[in-house]
């Protein structure tokens, strides 16, 4: 099975909490930084410190009749060989077996889905898709939900690059105390 628990435990425990504007203690989360259409967070308790990026579509389609708040996000996992995974919020439940068709100016991927979120498929892959954001302008995630409606929602990549790099740096920086 391709369940990435690290992630699906993170998001699920924060999605709500940091995305749609629950106020959070310190310890919990916090802002760190916005870098053009990218924000940066950073997660912090007892397991370590997490790091992510998200970011919302700027154009959202789709024949859904309504939906939650859609959410993009890279997150670093740290540890002394820190990773990163690249996943979707969709805001609603995608239909079970589905998979999501991410495109990057022009190249494809696909992400398996596990009820509310989809994630690439392996960690080369998630390297392949952060190479492909880093250079590129715009990224399109198609996906569909239990009710059969689909979406494709467009997200800007601008200010990615920036927001990557101050996520590395605000990890980095606590794992080196």
């Amino acid at each position: 099975m391709n369940f990435r628990p690290s992630t699906l435990h993170f998001l699920c425990a924060l999605g709500a909490l940091v995305v749609w504007g629950v106020p959070l203690a310190p310890a919990q989360a916090g802002f760190v930084e916005r870098f053009r259409d990218w924000s940066v967070y950073v997660h912090e308790d007892a397991s370590g410190r997490i790091c992510f990026v998200t970011s919302e579509p700027i154009k959202q389609e789709g024949n859904f009749a309504r939906r939650d708040r859609p959410r993009l996000f890279v997150t670093q996992f740290g540890g002394d060989r820190p990773r990163q995974e690249v996943s979707v919020d969709p805001g609603y439940t995608y239909r079970k077996g589905s998979t999501v068709e991410v495109v990057i100016d022009g190249v494809r991927f696909e992400f398996f889905t596990d009820r509310d979120r989809a994630w690439a498929r392996s960690s080369e892959d998630d390297a392949r898709i952060i190479a492909a954001m880093r250079r590129g302008n715009q990224m399109t995630v198609r996906g569909t939900s239990i009710r059969d409606t689909w979406s494709l929602d467009t997200y800007s990549l601008a200010g990615f690059n920036a927001a990557l790099k101050a996520m590395v740096e605000t990890c980095s920086r606590a794992s080196r105390r």
